[in-house]
C-alpha cells in the first residue's frame, strides 16, 4: 500500500512537471509570437489609431488561435512566424535593420543572400532552438491537444472582441502582424488592389491613378525640333566619396563640362521609399510609399515627350507609368546591361525623348559592381563575404571606392552616347541614396536601416547639357553651376529638370525649388523620411553626441 501510495505520489509529481513545462512553453511561445508587435511595428509606421491597437489586434489574433487549435496544433501552425519574430528581434538589435519591411517589399535573392550569408549560420541555429519546444511537447503524453481547457465563455468573448476588433478598426487591423501578411495573400488571391493598398503600404501593387496630371503647359518660345532630357537614378553612391566632393581623386565624372552638386538630401536611406519621392511632386512623411499621383514622366508625355523608363531594378519599386518600359534582369555593371538598351532608345523615332535610367550603381556586394582587372583601387573581395570590421573595413572602403568610380563611368557614358544624339539634350544624375560605412560608434553598414544617417542620405547630383543646349539656356545653365554648392535635395531636381524643358506645371510644394532659377534659402529645411508618416529634418542627422563621435569609418 505505501508502495503504490509512493508511486501515485511520483505520477502526480511528474505530472505537475509536465504541466509546468507546458505552461511554460505555451506562454513563451506566445510572448516569442508577439515579438514583431510589440519592437517592429510600433516602431515603424505611425499608425491611425496608435501602436497599442495594432498590438491589442495580434495578441487577440494568436489568442483566437490558441483557444480553437489546442497547443500542440498551434505550435506547429505558427512555427514560422515565431522564427520570424526571434530573427526579427535579432536583425533590429545587431543590424539596425527592419526586417519585416525588408521581407515584405520582396527583395531580390541575388541582392539579398550577400546580406544574409555572414548569419547563416545563426539563422539555422535559431531555426533548431525554435523546433525544441514542439518536440518536447509532442515527447510529453498528457499534453492536451484540443482547447477542451478553455471553458467555452472566454472562446465566445476572445472571438466577438476580434470580430468586434475587425468591424470597428479595420484599417489597423489589417496592418497588424501578422493579419498584414495574411491580408496581402488573400488581396493578391482575389485581385483587389485597394484592399491590398489598405492593408500594406508596401504592399506590391501599383497604386497610381491613369487619369492624373500635372496640369503642363510649355512656355513660349522655338523649342529645338530634337530634345533629349534624360534622368539617371544610381544606387547607394554617397557625396563625399567623389573626388569632386573631397574623396579620392579616382572616382569622377570625366565629363569636365559637368556640374556636380556635393549637398543633396535624399528623401529617404532606402530605394523603395526615396525613388518613388524623387519621381514624384510629394514631400517626406507622407503615409504612403507611392501615391496615387503620376511620376514626372507625366508632365513629359503631356508636354509632347515620348517617356521611357529604362531600369535594372524592379518596377514595384517606383510603378513608373512611362510609355515604354523596359525592365533587365542582369545584374552585370550598368554599361553591360544598360547600355545597350539606351542606345536602342536613343535610335527612335520620337523627336522629343524623356528617358529614365535606374541603374544598380555601387549596391552591395561592391565587387560585383566592378571589374577588379580594371579597378582603381585594389581590393581583397573574400574579405567582403562577412560583416567589416575594424581589420576588413579599408577593404570595404576600396571597393566601395571602385563600386562608386564605376558608377560614375556609367554616367559618362550615358553623357556620351546622348552627346552622340542631334538636337538639344540635357541629362541628371543622382543616387537614391548612400551608404553607411561604419562611420561612427554605431558601427551602422550599407543602409536602409531603422534611422536615417547624414551618410545614406547625402547623395551627389551631376548636370550636363549639350551645346545647342547650352546655347539656348545659356542664363540657366550658368545660375545651376553658381548654384553647385547649395544644400539642395531630392525634391528640387524634378523641378530643375522639368524648367530646363521649359515645362510649366502644377505643383503645390513650396519648399522644392528650381536650382536653375534659383538657390535655395538660407536655413531652409530639408526633410528625409524615417519611416511612412514620419519625418526628420536632416540637421539632426549631422548633429554628433559624445557617444557616436568614436568612429572609425570612410569619414575620417
Amino acid at each position: 500500500m505505501a508502495i503504490h501510495g509512493r508511486r501515485m505520489v511520483a505520477s502526480a509529481s511528474t505530472a505537475n512537471r509536465q504541466h509546468g513545462v507546458v505552461g511554460l512553453i505555451d506562454y513563451a511561445w506566445g510572448a516569442i509570437l508577439l515579438i514583431p508587435a510589440v519592437t517592429i511595428l510600433t516602431d515603424t509606421h505611425v499608425w491611425d489609431l496608435g501602436a497599442a491597437y495594432p498590438l491589442a489586434a495580434s495578441a487577440v489574433f494568436f489568442g483566437l488561435l490558441r483557444a480553437i487549435l489546442g497547443l500542440r496544433v498551434f505550435l506547429v501552425l505558427t512555427y514560422v512566424p515565431a522564427l520570424f519574430g526571434v530573427l526579427a528581434l535579432g536583425a533590429d538589435l545587431l543590424r539596425d535593420v527592419n526586417l519585416l519591411e525588408a521581407a515584405l517589399i520582396r527583395p531580390d535573392p541575388h541582392e539579398a543572400w550577400p546580406v544574409i550569408q555572414p548569419h547563416a549560420h545563426w539563422i539555422a541555429l535559431t531555426a533548431v532552438l525554435l523546433a525544441v519546444p514542439i518536440w518536447v511537447l509532442f515527447r510529453t503524453p498528457s499534453t492536451p491537444t484540443a482547447p477542451g481547457k478553455w471553458p467555452s465563455v472566454t472562446l465566445a468573448a476572445i472571438t466577438f472582441a476580434a470580430v468586434t476588433c475587425g468591424a470597428v478598426f479595420h484599417d489597423t487591423v489589417l496592418r497588424a502582424w501578422p493579419l498584414n501578411v495574411i491580408s496581402i495573400a488573400a488581396a493578391s488571391a482575389i485581385g483587389s488592389d485597394e484592399f491590398t493598398a489598405t492593408a500594406l503600404p508596401y504592399a506590391p501593387t501599383n497604386p497610381r491613378s491613369a487619369s492624373a496630371s500635372w496640369g503642363v503647359s510649355r512656355l513660349p518660345g522655338l523649342h529645338p525640333l530634337s530634345e533629349t532630357y534624360v534622368l539617371i537614378i544610381g544606387e547607394s553612391v554617397r557625396a563625399d566619396r567623389l573626388g569632386a566632393c573631397g574623396g579620392q581623386k579616382q572616382v569622377a565624372i570625366s565629363h569636365q563640362d559637368a556640374i556636380i552638386y556635393c549637398d543633396v538630401t535624399s528623401g529617404s536611406s532606402s530605394t523603395h521609399t526615396s525613388v518613388p519621392l524623387l519621381v514624384s511632386r510629394e514631400m517626406p512623411g507622407g503615409a504612403f510609399r507611392v501615391s496615387k499621383d503620376a511620376t514626372f514622366m507625366k508632365a513629359f508625355e503631356e508636354a509632347g515627350f515620348h517617356t521611357y523608363w529604362l531600369a535594372v531594378q524592379e518596377r514595384g519599386i517606383a510603378w513608373p507609368d512611362a510609355n515604354t518600359e523596359i525592365f533587365l534582369t542582369t545584374k552585370k555593371t550598368d554599361r553591360e546591361s544598360l547600355l545597350p538598351s539606351l542606345r536602342w532608345v536613343l535610335a527612335q523615332d520620337a523627336p522629343k525623348k524623356m528617358i529614365v535610367v535606374h541603374a544598380y550603381g555601387a549596391h552591395f556586394s561592391y565587387c560585383d559592381r566592378y571589374e577588379p582587372a580594371t579597378a582603381a583601387f585594389q581590393a581583397d573581395c573574400s574579405k567582403l563575404s562577412e560583416l567589416p570590421n575594424d581589420s576588413t573595413l579599408p577593404d570595404f572602403i576600396r571597393a566601395y571606392d571602385n563600386a562608386v568610380a564605376e558608377s560614375l563611368r556609367f554616367v559618362d557614358a550615358v553623357i556620351s552616347e546622348v552627346g552622340q544624339t542631334r538636337g538639344s539634350s540635357f541629362v541628371m544624375y543622382t543616387a537614391d541614396h548612400g551608404e553607411n560605412l561604419l562611420d561612427d560608434g554605431r558601427r551602422l553598414f550599407q543602409h536602409a536601416l531603422k534611422d536615417p544617417t547624414r551618410w545614406d542620405t547625402t547623395v551627389p547630383a551631376v548636370m550636363w547639357a549639350s551645346d545647342e543646349w547650352r546655347a539656348s539656356n545659356s542664363a540657366r545653365w550658368e545660375r545651376l553651376r553658381s548654384h553647385h554648392e547649395s544644400a539642395a535635395m531630392h525634391a528640387d531636381l524634378v523641378p530643375t529638370l522639368l524648367g530646363s524643358a521649359a515645362i510649366r506645371y502644377v505643383d503645390e510644394r513650396q519648399v522644392a525649388i528650381d536650382l536653375g532659377v534659383m538657390s535655395p534659402a538660407a536655413g531652409r529645411t530639408r526633410w528625409v523620411m524615417r519611416r511612412l508618416g514620419e519625418k526628420v529634418d536632416v540637421v539632426q542627422l549631422h548633429q554628433v553626441h559624445p557617444w557616436v563621435e568614436k568612429g572609425a569609418g570612410a569619414g575620417k
